[in-house]
């Protein structure tokens, strides 16, 4: 079985989710959000799951693969120019730029045949020249996706952005381009480290750890081949104490959404082509997807988080999430809702509002949670009875949705799950606030 290995190492580091915006994502709950709801953003869809590398690695080299390229300037004077160098023919390249004197930030954008883009912001010490001066370099899952083209590199000098360069490289996707890993058993701590395998990614996905008070939390993800060829994915956190956190934020915050995604989840987050998962695929022809789960955990007496499922939906099958840009550098995030299913709940968090009490879904009885002040496009399921194991028909829980929506939408002040809506990536995780423990994923498997 072929293990990926996405994104290399960095660990317990105040992240900014998307790569340097110092406001609250669109993953990122507002923070004068009301502790009954679920720390998820009050004003667009937010899954607690952002799930991209905000700060990206770099390797302190200035190698790459031989190959020169243009420095054609986009527009810019050639004389001012960044030329960068390197392809994007790996599915984690190395880009490797001069640095410009005296640049605040620097943005590499990658850009695919249809001329859209995935932009990374980074300052010149996650770049590896806070110098000024030699090469600047940086590592970066940005290239893996929808046959990337080009990408060059944008400087930022007291506030006006800079000199751009640009340069033209093939790339092949992903899964046609990673490299095996040698060892059986992967272990990352990065904050948005992802390793692939089969039809899944696991992705660590410590979106919001700027919400903390100091940077000595930790979380690794750990993914093990076992001899009889499954793959067993699991991590081990420390996200500290209840009050740990940034006074920006509350308590109540979600830290992190260490978890196992099937299908696109972002632009940049795919784990199958839609041949293979069938995903996007549109509300009103879903087919029966059976979900199955399995998982063990450790936790200490006060640690509070979830283990849950989710799907987001888009406007169209172009699955984009808050950290995709066009070649403009505007986002193009296109999520317009978000719907969980919690099978096993914390001691004291809630998703939101109370709706309904003892639903039967899928043959088992639920409580139903929304957001109307906060949320619009936000729907979850929590377990009457936890469990650690299960089945669920994916298409049941959005069927529901789509018709109690439907009927309900002008009552409780809530948005409607439109058939016409394409559904991403169905994922599995824990939803993390505070405290320590393990969680292993025994059993993950998706199919239709």
């Amino acid at each position: 079985m072929n293990i990926q290995l996405i994104v290399p190492v960095l660990c317990a580091v105040l992240l900014t989710a998307c790569g340097g915006s110092s406001t609250p994502d669109a993953d990122n709950a507002s923070p004068t959000e009301s502790n009954s709801d679920s720390g998820t953003d009050g004003t667009s869809v937010s899954d607690g799951t952002d799930g991209t590398d905000g700060t990206d690695v770099s390797d302190g080299t200035d190698g790459t693969d031989g190959t020169d390229v243009s420095d054609s300037t986009d527009g810019t004077d050639s004389s001012a120019a960044v030329p960068p160098r390197g392809v994007l023919d790996t599915a984690q390249p190395l880009f490797v730029w001069p640095a410009v004197p005296n640049a605040e930030a620097y943005k590499i954008v990658v850009k695919d045949a249809g001329a859209s883009g995935y932009a990374r912001s980074l300052d010149p010490v996650a770049a590896n020249c806070q110098t000024g001066e030699g090469m600047c370099s940086a590592t970066t899952a940005l290239a893996y996706y929808d046959n990337n083209l080009s990408w060059y590199v944008e400087s930022t000098v007291n506030g006006v952005p800079g000199p751009v360069s640009e340069t033209d490289s093939i790339t092949t996707p992903l899964s046609e381009d990673m490299q095996p890993i040698l060892s059986n058993t992967i272990a990352d701590c990065e904050a948005w480290a992802s390793v692939a395998y089969d039809k899944y990614v696991v992705l660590n996905n410590a979106w919001n750890a700027k919400a903390m008070s100091n940077d000595s939390w930790s979380q690794i993800i750990n993914v093990t081949e076992n001899a009889n060829g499954s793959v067993t994915p699991a991590w081990s956190y420390d996200w500290l104490g209840q009050f740990d956190t940034n006074s920006q934020f509350g308590e109540f915050e979600v830290k992190a959404y260490p978890e196992v995604l099937y299908g696109p989840k972002l632009g940049t987050h795919v784990s199958g082509s839609k041949e293979e998962t069938g995903l996007p695929e549109q509300v009103k022809n879903l087919p029966e997807f059976v979900v199955r789960y399995d998982f063990s955990e450790t936790l200490e007496e006060d640690a509070e988080r979830n283990v849950a499922l989710e799907s987001f939906f888009h406007d169209s099958d172009d699955i984009r999430g808050p950290c995709d840009f066009d070649e403009n550098g505007n986002r193009t995030d296109n999520r317009v809702y978000e719907m969980m299913i919690w099978v096993n709940n914390p001691t004291i968090r809630t998703p939101g509002d109370l709706a309904l009490t003892g639903v039967m879904v899928d043959n088992q009885l639920w409580n139903v949670y929304i957001k109307p002040r906060s949320n619009k496009h936000y729907i979850a399921f929590t377990a009457q009875t936890p469990t650690t194991s299960g089945t669920l028909n994916w298409k049941r829980f959005v069927d529901w949705t789509r018709d109690w929506t439907a009927a309900n939408a002008a009552a409780l002040e809530i948005d409607v799950l439109d058939p016409e809506f394409y559904m991403g990536a169905i994922e599995i995780g824990t939803e993390m606030w505070w405290g320590a423990g393990s969680f292993t994923l025994n059993e993950f498997s998706v199919s239709f």
